[in-house]
């Protein structure tokens, strides 16, 4: 079974963008491992929040979802949504704590560089078959001249250099303890005291970048391939992942759902009547169909095995059948036309 994702957000199934964005902001706030560093149930339910979200935000999962109990649109059988990251959520609309050096902590508690995202259009006799592909994208890498550190640094005298410090307030409720980054080094636990001249202290530098992955056959529009690392590198940090947005053009002569290929066929009217064997084109050549005597227009055929593959699942070609009606009609046609009785 999928999971109840507008249950998890605690909104309605006709619930606006905005009160999704609300209901996620909030939740995802209450369950941040930062603030809840001793609880691995408020981890889980932080990922469980980041992933409704994840769905329900972008209006072709959440239509795929709603529709087909799935984010790409394949049904509980496919296994559920892909390619979500719960840090490239927050990347979608900035730290919600107000400290950047809140967002994008693994467990080892090192920054993560942002994650680059981009969108590659496939038609759908690439799909058909699978394709490698080759993109070229610039990406923040670490500083060949500092190795990523910045230059030469010293203990930050405030912190000691652990990063964060402790402060202790007075409340009627009695006294509370607060722990936070250091300001002082922005919670690096080191100062910067001799800059990288090659990247100015920043331990970046822009590089461009040529990737070739490959495609596999069957993949859906709107599915994301998540490239582990292939993303921004951040100073004393890791990097990001590269997301890769598939974007399926229309065809002009299918239509897709799922797995199975959907055409119209328009027929003569003999071939309709006294039925027929015709050939229709698919994505790799042509097959023949037999029309039965009095087919009537608008019937469905189904040809198993004949539409996109995934894995070890086979789609179905779905052939509609239409009436070829001519525009010019010579006059003696005509007069045999106006002698059927039917």
């Amino acid at each position: 079974m999928s999971k109840d994702y507008y249950n998890i957000l605690g909104v309605q199934k006709g619930a606006s963008e905005g009160d999704i964005k609300k209901a996620y902001r909030k939740l995802s706030k209450k369950f941040h491992p930062d603030i809840n560093p001793d609880n691995p149930q408020s981890e889980e339910k932080f990922k469980e929040v980041g992933e409704a979200y994840e769905v329900l935000s972008n209006p072709q999962k959440k239509q795929n979802y709603d529709t087909y109990g799935s984010a790409d649109g394949r049904g509980n059988g496919f296994g559920g949504n892909q390619g979500f990251n719960v840090n490239d959520i927050f990347s979608q609309f900035g730290d919600i704590f107000g400290n950047a050096s809140f967002r994008n902590r693994n467990k080892r508690g090192m920054s993560k560089g942002s994650n680059i995202r981009i969108n590659i259009n496939l038609t759908l006799d690439e799909i058909f078959s699978g394709i490698n592909k080759k993109i070229k994208y610039k990406k923040n890498v670490s500083c060949v001249g500092c190795e990523g550190k910045g230059g030469k640094s010293a203990t930050c005298g405030k912190c000691r250099g652990l990063g964060i410090i402790t402060q202790v307030q007075n409340t009627p409720f009695g006294k509370v303890q607060n722990t936070m980054h250091c300001p002082n080094c922005r919670g690096e636990g080191n100062m910067l005291i001799d800059p990288c001249k090659r990247c100015n202290g920043n331990g970046i530098n822009l590089k461009e970048e040529i990737f070739e992955f490959h495609i596999p056959a069957g993949i859906m529009d709107g599915e994301v391939l998540i490239i582990k690392n292939g993303g921004n590198f951040i100073k004393n940090g890791l990097n990001g992942d590269l997301l890769i947005n598939i974007v399926e053009t229309p065809h002009e002569k299918f239509r897709r759902s799922g797995l199975d290929l959907h055409q119209r066929v328009n027929l003569k009217y003999k071939e309709l009547v006294l039925g027929s064997a015709v050939q229709i084109p698919i994505l790799n050549g042509k097959i023949k169909i037999n029309i039965k005597e009095g087919t009537p227009i608008g019937h469905i055929l189904r040809v198993p095995g004949k539409g996109l593959r995934r894995n070890s699942e086979t789609g179905d070609m779905m052939i509609e059948i239409w009436l070829e009606i001519p525009s010019n009609i010579k006059d003696k046609n005509k007069s045999i036309i106006e002698q059927l009785d039917i």
